[in-house]
């Protein structure tokens, strides 16, 4: 049977209900913000006290792994090294003005760690051309470099550039420009288990205020000198090389302290 729909009268509402519902919602929404600004305000709290190294990415045993040439004429591959810490870094071994700083640091970190059987420094020529086998052997004498601890090596160019700029993330493709290289001069630093890690800073504001939040530092030593050479330290401490370097080796002395979580 249909209703009559002309009899039907409209519901009366109650004021005061409406009222109290209204209230209710209003109640539940401002607590409900509350509670989602003290979580907020914890994890931020939090984050800003974890100094630990920062995550960039990984290197796949089945991806990323890169076959190398070494000082010894022997070939070896990148990941074998998977279960110590490393150092990689990019370089063109006869334009030392491009990685001065980064060489002195290099020859900071042998003497600091070079009798460790679980640390190493890879450094790889972006010009294997003009760099070839044959010749590695005397850089990585003058370098004092000496396997297993220094690898002084190199692959074919094409290879190099690309698993800097894609794998190793490189802000740039190495190329040449007026007759010399230009590239991403930026070491990476690989923990136990392949992970790419790098020193965090807490974040500020151009005003100089410390944010409730940390930066991942990019390890570029020569980077850091040109900002010395420009003044951009004045009135610091210590110099920005001085300071990444500071960074660099207590990030260093941590992945070591750290053991491998697993092999896969």
């Amino acid at each position: 049977m249909r209703p009559d729909i002309e009899n039907l009268e409209p519901a009366e509402r109650d004021p005061k209900k409406l009222r109290r519902t209204a209230i209710i919602l209003v109640a539940m929404m401002v607590v409900g913000s509350i509670l989602v600004l003290i979580a907020y305000n914890r994890k931020a709290a939090k984050l800003a006290e974890d100094d630990r190294p920062a995550f960039v990415t990984r290197l796949r045993l089945d991806k990323h792994d890169f076959k190398l040439w070494r000082q010894d004429e022997s070939e070896a591959s990148l990941l074998d090294l998977t279960g110590d810490v490393f150092v990689i870094v990019p370089v063109v071994f006869r334009e030392p003005d491009g990685w001065e700083t980064t060489r002195a640091v290099l020859l900071e970190l042998r003497e600091r760690y070079g009798d460790r059987d679980d640390f190493h420094l890879v450094t790889i020529t972006l010009d294997p051309e003009n760099e070839p086998p044959r010749e590695l052997a005397e850089i990585a004498e003058d370098l004092g470099a000496e396997l297993p601890f220094w690898w002084v090596a190199g692959a074919r160019q094409e290879s190099i550039h690309k698993y800097f700029k894609n794998v190793l993330q490189a802000g740039i493709m190495p190329e040449r420009e007026d007759g010399k290289w230009v590239y991403d001069t930026a070491i990476t630093l690989v923990d136990r288990d392949r992970h790419v890690r790098r020193p965090t800073v807490r974040a500020r504001k151009p005003s100089g205020r410390e944010l409730n939040h940390r930066n991942p530092v990019k390890l570029d030593f020569e980077e850091a000198a040109r900002w010395d050479a420009e003044g951009r330290g004045e009135g610091l401490e210590k110099t920005n090389v001085e300071t990444m370097k500071e960074m660099l080796f207590k990030t260093i002395d941590e992945l070591l302290a750290a053991e491998p979580e697993d092999e896969t």
